[in-house]
């Protein structure tokens, strides 16, 4: 419990920094906001984005003065400059702040992955931007110490073979690649990325438009974008507090990535409970935790960082939900990244009032181009790091919604 508390003193009171900065903005909100989308480590088509659309000078830094930059999540994975992203976000926060203005990360699919230790689009270029002098000395102790906690779980029935002829810890080696270990801690909880990850929120509103990384799925029952961002939230420091438990009772390893996790605390229960359920002090109740993930709203199909349905069923199936659900948050118009519904430009649906900002920046991989949709006195415009902006059609009017700030989350 105390552990807790000590991890939601790093939450919130960077949640309350959101809110106060949000609030202190005009009685009509924001007067510019801009969002980017899924980021996946496109660093030079980042940093072109967010020179065009005048929110960074040649130097990178802050020139938005009073803008919001809202980014939906996915900064990292796939691209190998996934860090130079990470750290670009960081560093104009403070400084936007300093100028009026705002930074809004929000929490994307791949930022949980990664936190949770679900590194499947980690690639060892990636990696290797992590490693340091002392790497190969960290992955030789690394491996002795799984080693020695497999050794430990030799009579559990777990389904391994300890890797210790030459062609099983090369295979190890190769699953650890030179910066895996220090990757691993710089996304814990005490990590430079994961400490900053852990404040981000999952949904936010602001003014009269709703930002998530994947969606709102209309038939998803919650009240308010407060309380869906809290349920999201509260998974970040219930894994870390399970997780840390499984470790302590030797039934995990530390730097255990996620899959091999949930393996090795299924297997674990199946011993305890053919064992007479012979005790693990503190080990039962966060394996059945980690064993229920699929339940988590964080990595739900349909919660907040997954959900698709804003972009892939059809418009007449989920129109009336949409409208349904816009008036019941007091809003107008949904912004979402994580689907790639077009590699050229932003995509409107649901009579304008859904926006998909997913545009394949990483060229790499989707092919795509690097978008921002910019939201400033009612008018929406496509802006692109190659190309000429475009005006875009505003939400069709409906419920009426005062033009005020009407941020939801602490």
């Amino acid at each position: 419990m105390e552990r807790r508390n000590r991890l939601a003193g790093t939450i919130l009171p960077a949640c309350l920094v959101v809110t106060l900065l949000l609030t202190s903005a005009t009685a009509s909100g924001p007067t510019r906001v801009i969002a980017v989308a899924d980021v996946h480590g496109a660093y030079a088509e980042f940093v072109a984005l967010l020179q065009r659309v005048g929110l960074i000078d040649g130097n990178l830094l802050w020139s938005g003065g009073s803008a919001t930059l809202v980014q939906t999540g996915d900064v990292l994975d796939r691209g190998r400059r996934s860090r130079e992203c990470l750290d670009l976000l960081m560093a104009l926060e403070p400084q936007a702040a300093k100028k009026g203005g705002n930074v809004i990360p929000l929490l994307g699919n791949h930022e949980f992955m990664n936190v949770i230790g679900d590194l499947r689009y980690v690639t060892p270029e990636i990696f290797l931007t992590f490693a340091t002098p002392d790497s190969e000395k960290n992955r030789e102790e690394a491996y002795k110490d799984y080693l020695e906690f497999l050794s430990a779980h030799g009579s559990h029935s777990h389904t391994v073979i300890p890797p210790t002829d030459d062609a099983g810890r090369r295979t190890w080696m190769d699953e650890h690649p030179p910066g895996f270990v220090e990757y691993r801690d710089a996304f814990g909880p005490k990590g430079k990325y994961g400490q900053w990850i852990r404040t981000h929120h999952a949904v936010v509103q602001i003014g009269d438009g709703v930002f998530a990384h994947g969606g709102l799925n209309p038939t998803l029952e919650f009240g308010s974008v407060r309380e869906l961002d809290d349920r999201v939230m509260a998974e970040l420091p219930a894994f870390d507090s399970m997780w840390r438990a499984l470790v302590d009772a030797k039934v995990i390893w530390r730097h255990m990535m996620f899959a091999e996790a949930v393996r090795f605390a299924g297997e674990e229960l199946k011993w305890l409970q053919a064992a007479g359920n012979a005790d693990v002090p503190g080990a039962d109740l966060p394996m059945t935790r980690l064993l229920g993930y699929k339940n988590w709203m964080a990595v739900s199909a349909q919660g907040p960082l997954w959900y698709r349905g804003l972009a892939q069923e059809p418009e007449e199936k989920l129109i009336g939900g949409v409208k349904a659900m816009l008036e019941r948050l007091q809003a107008q118009y949904i912004v979402v990244g994580h689907t790639v519904e077009s590699k050229a430009d932003i995509t409107p649906r649901f009579e304008n009032r859904v926006f998909l900002l997913d545009t394949g920046m990483l060229k790499e991989e989707y092919g795509g181009r690097a978008t921002a949709l910019e939201i400033q006195n009612g008018r929406f415009t496509a802006h692109y790091a190659e190309g000429e902006p475009k005006a875009l059609p505003a939400p069709a009017s409906g419920k009426n919604v005062p033009p005020r700030l009407q941020q939801s989350v602490r």
